[in-house]
């Protein structure tokens, strides 16, 4: 039997070092079994080892053949290493074992796209739908058209389901192929739709197997937030409280007692967030996200003056923190501190706020309140610029152009509102509104 796969171990902590130590020490007490290999296999794999654990994998597969999990996840790796023929050879044999499982067909037919064998890759999409995939399959069909330049096909396949494929991917995908087409408006719409183009993840359930081998205080306050983030709480805080078990209770990292305080917001448990944060500014009055998660809490709860309080604090050490500016804004909105609040917005759009679009829209908002209508045209066309599909924006746009008397350009926004078509009774109102000011000049 080939002796275990080792790793340099200098600079380790503690508990994964004694749990290499365990499973290598399992591995010697009994070579010949695959599963011993398979479980330190996992260990590495979890915890970003990767090239151990691709070797590691194909010891346990060579002595367990009929287990899915090792070339399965033996290819996911040779995937993200770039080794993209290897990744396909690989998955083929965990296809060999288990022919049933969804994400093995996905993962193929992407990995053999990356090699643009296209004829096979539809292939391996098309049965991963006849198995159930879903609209990730519909998103892995329409690509592999479009890498083929059948750009109409993608258009056929998408716009008819368009009503349950939901996602951002879809409307970028139908951007790319309108593109193709020529359709320069359309493009412009599902381009604009499609957000920051968020992938389409498909749910790989044989994954979680491996998470009872992670170790280490990051690479475990990684995998409690990953549980947080796709709603699993109580197994994240369970993971939460486990770390805390590490430290004393005054040594317990900002980033621990952070995630504890994410986790509460994220299961609205808003009195339990507050606590851990009196906890956390107590032990760490220097770290800003305390301030920052104060605010979002009072927010949340309709305290806007405490949650004002915490924005002045964040925005004074942090003074790029484009989030805190723009809630700073939307306050001093609602309070109408008018100048106030444009010169936050302002601030929010210069340190690149990821909600550009609304800014400018409130700020177009306060510029037409006061009746600046040159300022406020320019805010909307700012947002539009931003996102064509924002019908509201066209439609505001609009109303502040026909203000100025330029009824031509007001048409003309108002037009691609209609385009758009998602706002219809404030684009009757609007046209209305530019019936009667026409009506007035008259």
């Amino acid at each position: 039997m080939p002796p275990p796969i080792l790793i340099e171990r200098e600079g380790l902590d503690e508990d994964l070092t004694s749990l290499i130590d365990e499973l290598l020490e399992a591995v010697r007490v009994a070579p010949t079994s695959g599963t011993m290999r398979g479980r330190l296999a996992m260990a590495y794999d979890v915890n970003q080892f990767r090239d151990a654990a691709i070797a590691a994998y194909a010891q346990a597969a060579a002595l367990d053949t009929e287990e899915f999990a090792w070339p399965y996840y033996r290819s996911r790796l040779q995937g993200e290493a770039g080794m993209t023929e290897e990744a396909v050879s690989t998955i083929d044999q965990a296809i060999a074992i288990r022919d049933d499982y969804v994400p093995a067909w996905m993962w193929k037919g992407t990995w053999l796209l990356e090699l643009n064998r296209y004829t096979e890759a539809r292939q391996a999409f098309d049965h991963a739908m006849e198995l159930g995939a879903g609209s990730p399959a519909v998103a892995s069909i329409a690509q592999t058209l479009l890498l083929q330049g059948r750009f109409q096909e993608v258009v056929d396949l998408v716009e008819p389901d368009l009503s349950e494929l939901t996602h951002p991917r879809f409307q970028q995908l139908l951007g790319q192929a309108y593109r193709g087409l020529g359709r320069v408006e359309d493009t412009r719409i599902a381009l604009a739709r499609s957000g920051r183009g968020e992938k389409l993840i498909w749910r790989d359930p044989v994954l979680a197997r491996r998470q009872e081998y992670v170790r280490g205080f990051g690479q475990r306050l990684a995998h409690a937030q990953a549980l947080v983030r796709s709603g699993q709480h109580q197994q994240g805080f369970s993971e939460i409280a486990t770390l805390r078990k590490l430290f004393g209770a005054d040594k317990i990292p900002p980033e621990l007692l952070a995630t504890e305080v994410w986790a509460h917001i994220q299961s609205e448990s808003l009195d339990q967030a507050l606590e851990t944060l009196h906890e956390g500014v107590a032990v760490h009055p220097g770290y800003v996200r305390f301030h920052t998660y104060f605010a979002h809490v009072y927010l949340m709860r309709g305290e806007n003056d405490l949650a004002e309080e915490h924005l002045h604090l964040v925005v004074e050490r942090e003074p790029t923190n484009a989030w805190a500016h723009e809630r700073l804004g939307n306050l001093a909105s609602k309070a109408e501190r008018h100048d106030e609040a444009l010169a936050a917005y302002d601030l929010a759009l210069k340190h690149g706020s990821e909600n550009a679009v609304q800014v400018l829209h409130q700020a177009g908002l306060i510029e037409g309140m006061n009746e600046r209508w040159p300022d406020a045209i320019d805010r909307f066309r700012k947002a539009v610029a931003i996102d064509a599909s924002y019908a509201i924006g066209h439609i505001y746009l609009g109303r502040c152009l026909a203000e100025a008397g330029r009824f031509e350009e007001a048409e003309a926004a108002l037009a691609w509102a209609e385009r758009i078509g998602t706002h219809p009774k404030e684009l009757a109102s609007a046209r209305q509104r530019i019936a009667d000011l026409k009506e007035g000049d008259a």
